[in-house]
């Protein structure tokens, strides 16, 4: 009798120790989808200038950021603003999305018709973010913004669509 209870105690905990991990394998990967889903509504808010949605996706003390700018949540929402009114026609087409824990690393192609000039802009982002309490605490973007007015003179592809690079072909001279 006392071999069947000890069996029983190990099969016990066999079946506990695998449910937890199955209940904890569950909550990272919900919590996963979770922050996809959020990086997937960041690039639409950006496409469409949704202003609402960006700042429920912002914790108040947000620091977004990319070459030259360092801004907060209520910054971020004045240069989403600012960028709607400028640009039309965007794209962010996501490439890759890489979570551990909290961190989130992104990678997308940011491509934007500017109104004044009517010229295309498609540059390639590397971004490292944070989640906090269910919102991007920190947004970091890694971009070379000389690609812009490259491509606006014609020395460099756009390459809208396609595996993201830190740099476009470069147009051949004919």
């Amino acid at each position: 009798m006392h071999q069947k209870t000890v069996y029983l105690g190990v099969i016990l905990a066999v079946v506990c120790t695998l449910f937890g991990f199955l209940v904890n394998y569950q909550f990272v990967q919900l919590k996963n989808d979770v922050i996809v889903q959020m990086v997937k509504d960041h690039a639409r808010a950006w496409e469409t200038g949704d202003e609402a949605l960006l700042s429920s996706l912002l914790h108040e003390e947000a620091i977004f950021a990319y070459p030259g700018r360092r801004l907060t949540k209520e910054q971020t929402l004045e240069d989403l603003r600012f960028f709607r009114d400028a640009y039309t026609d965007t794209k962010v087409y996501i490439n890759t999305i890489v979570i551990d824990g909290n961190d989130v690393a992104v990678e997308w192609q940011f491509a934007t018709t500017k109104k004044e000039t009517g010229k295309r802009e498609v540059v390639s982002d590397a971004i490292i973010g944070r989640v906090q309490n269910g919102k991007f605490i920190i947004w970091k973007e890694y971009l070379d913004g000389r690609v812009k007015g490259l491509q606006a003179e014609g020395t460099l592809m756009l390459e809208e669509g396609e595996e993201p690079f830190p740099w476009p072909l470069r147009v051949e001279a004919k």
